[in-house]
C-alpha cells in the first residue's frame, strides 16, 4: 500500500506538473530540472537510509523518511516561483524510503520467491501509478494544478500513519523465519565495507549497471511523454490522462505477467525479451515523418512501455538473487547502493532528456534506443545463465 499510494501521488504530480511549470514561467529544460532535482537528493540519501535500516530496523527509518517526504511535498504546494519549486522538490527527495520498502520485500519472501515478491512490488507500484494517472487528469481541472502536491502529500501521510500503527519489523519471524529482525544483525557495521564486499562480485556490478539503465528509462520516459503529448501534440491534461491510462494499463499488465513467470523463466530471459521489444519499436523514431503521426507515435511508445515493463521487475529480481548469493544480510545495503546510483541516474535522465528534447523532439528516443542496445549486449554476454 505504501508503494502504491506513493506512486499514485507521483503520477498525479506528473500529469499536472507541465501546467504548473508553465504558470511559473518555466521551460522544458526547467521542467527537467524540477523532476531531476527530486532524484538527486534521493540518490544522496538512499544508501544511508537503507543501510541504517539494516542496523536499527525498517519501521523506524521508513517512518522518518516518509515524514520528510511529506513535508517537502506540502512545501511544493506553496511554491511561488521556479526556484522555490526546485528547492522544495529537493527537500521532498531527501525522504528516500523506497529502498527500505524493497528491502522489506526481500525480508518477507525467501530466496526462491524473490521474483514473486518483486513482481508484487512492481505491480503495486504500477497499479498506484495507473490510478494516479486517472485522477491526475481530473484533479488539476477541478481543484487547480497546485492541488497535485496537496493530494500527493495526503496519500503519503495516510501510509505513514498505517505503517506506524500496523507494521512490525519481526511480526512474522517466529512463523516464517523470513521477516527482518534487527537483533540478528545488530553488530553489522554501518560502513562502506558492506558495499566493498558486494562490489568485488562481478555479477553484482552487472546487476547494478543494468538497473541503472532501467532507472534512466523510468526516470525520464513518462515525464517526457507527458510534455510531448501536451506541448507537441496539444492534448490537455484530461486527454493526456486518457492516453496514459491505456499505455500504463498495458504496462501494468505486462509487469504482472513478468512477475508471474520470473521465478520459472529467470530474470535474464525476461530482460533480453524486454530489451529487444524496446529496440525494435524504437527504430520507428528514426523515420521522423512517420513518427510525427500521432497514431504511429502512440503505438511505438506503447510497445516501448511493454518492453520496459518486462525489464522492470526482472532487473529488481536479478539484483536480489545476486545479493542473496553473496550475503543475505546485505540486502538493505546492496539495494540501497543500487537505488542511490539509480536515483542519481534517474536525476540526470530528465535533465538530459529534456535538454535533448529542446533541440529535437526525437533525440531523447535515439538515446533510449542506444542505451537499450548496450544493455542487451551486456545481458546476453555477462549475466550468468544461472539467473
Amino acid at each position: 500500500m505504501a508503494t502504491a499510494l506513493r506512486s499514485m501521488g507521483m503520477s498525479i504530480v506528473d500529469i499536472g506538473l507541465p501546467s504548473f511549470v508553465i504558470d511559473l514561467s518555466g521551460s522544458l529544460t526547467s521542467f527537467g530540472i524540477i523532476i531531476g532535482i527530486f532524484s538527486v537528493t534521493q540518490s544522496i540519501f538512499q544508501f544511508p537510509f537503507a543501510s541504517i535500516s539494516d542496523k536499527f530496523g525498517r519501521r523506524k527509518i521508513v517512518i522518518i523518511g516518509m515524514g520528510i517526504y511529506v513535508i517537502g511535498t506540502f512545501l511544493c504546494f506553496f511554491a511561488q516561483n521556479i526556484i522555490q519549486l526546485i528547492v522544495y522538490r529537493a527537500i521532498q527527495g531527501v525522504g528516500a524510503y523506497t529502498s527500505i520498502l524493497q528491502a522489506i520485500i526481500g525480508d518477507i519472501y525467501n530466496k526462491e520467491q524473490h521474483g514473486k515478491g518483486m513482481g508484487y512490488y512492481s505491480l503495486s507500484m504500477n497499479v498506484g501509478y495507473f490510478i494516479g494517472i486517472v485522477l491526475g487528469g481530473l484533479i488539476p481541472g477541478i481543484f487547480g494544478f497546485r492541488s497535485i502536491f496537496l493530494i500527493s502529500g495526503i496519500l503519503t501521510s495516510i501510509t505513514t500513519f498505517l505503517i506506524f500503527i500496523k507494521f512490525k519489523d519481526n511480526a512474522q519471524i517466529e512463523e516464517t523465519g523470513n521477516c527482518f529482525n534487527p537483533n540478528k544483525i545488530k553488530n553489522l557495521d554501518f560502513r562502506l565495507d558492506n558495499i566493498k564486499t558486494l562490489l568485488k562480485t562481478h555479477q553484482y556490478n552487472i546487476a547494478v549497471l543494468l538497473n541503472s539503465v532501467r532507472w534512466f528509462l523510468f526516470g525520464s520516459i513518462v515525464a517526457y511523454l507527458i510534455w510531448v503529448l501536451q506541448i507537441q501534440f496539444k492534448f490537455n491534461e484530461i486527454e493526456t490522462s486518457y492516453i496514459l491510462i491505456i499505455i500504463v494499463a498495458l504496462y501494468v499488465g505486462f509487469v504482472f505477467i513478468s512477475g508471474r513467470v520470473l521465478d520459472k523463466q529467470g530474470p535474464r530471459k525476461l530482460m533480453y525479451i524486454g530489451q529487444s521489444i524496446v529496440i525494435g519499436f524504437g527504430l520507428v523514431f528514426f523515420v521522423e515523418q512517420m513518427a510525427l503521426n500521432v497514431y504511429i507515435f502512440l503505438i511505438a511508445t506503447t510497445f516501448i512501455g511493454i518492453g520496459i515493463a518486462l525489464f522492470d521487475p526482472a532487473g529488481n529480481a536479478l539484483l536480489l538473487k545476486v545479493i542473496e548469493d553473496i550475503d543475505p544480510k546485505l540486502k538493505g545495503s546492496g539495494i540501497g547502493f543500487n537505488n542511490a546510483l539509480g536515483f542519481f541516474v534517474s536525476a540526470l535522465a530528465p535533465i538530459i532528456i529534456c535538454f535533448l528534447g529542446d533541440m529535437n523532439v526525437f533525440y531523447p528516443f535515439y538515446l533510449i534506443l542506444l542505451l537499450m542496445a548496450i544493455s542487451l549486449i551486456i545481458t546476453l554476454k555477462y549475466v550468468g545463465k544461472q539467473y
